[in-house]
């Protein structure tokens, strides 16, 4: 998966942008928070499509590959982003056991654009990935305590 979203990253960013647009234009407004994840399971037959399930209606989800897909967590800071994240994953884990399910969130911030805040997103999946953090919900602050252990 690293070699596609190497490949298909910029397409991806760029789809994620188009589709947080208007939360941006929200938080620079009216200082409403959002939150971003990104979701992937490592089977290319694993359907993520269940998410959709468990999100609010003032959440989006956006498929980019039916095992990767990024979701939009309306009005959320940095805690309720990531508790909203490990609530999909809780419940999409029953679904794909013993399956490599990675997530990856992050909290929009009046101290970067929304380009930085996805591209910064991407990042941390990809870190993820590499470094095999599966079945969690990766966020800036594991990174770097996964570093610091290293």
């Amino acid at each position: 998966m690293l070699n596609t979203l190497n490949q298909q990253r910029l397409h991806y960013q760029e789809t994620l942008i188009k589709t947080s647009a208007d939360y941006h234009y929200r938080f620079n407004r009216y200082k409403t928070k959002y939150s971003v994840a990104l979701a992937y399971i490592s089977e290319e037959n694993g359907d993520l499509s269940s998410c959709g399930e468990h999100l609010r209606e003032s959440d989006t989800i956006i498929f980019f590959q039916p095992n990767f897909c990024g979701i939009v967590f309306d009005n959320t800071n940095d805690e309720e982003g990531i508790k909203a994240a490990n609530n999909i994953l809780s419940r999409v884990q029953n679904l794909f056991f013993a399956k490599h399910f990675y997530m990856a969130t992050i909290t929009a911030t009046a101290e970067q654009s929304e380009f930085q805040m996805i591209h910064d997103l991407f990042d941390l999946i990809a870190y993820a990935l590499e470094h095999n953090m599966d079945n969690l919900v990766v966020d800036a602050s594991q990174i770097i305590q996964h570093k610091q252990s290293l």
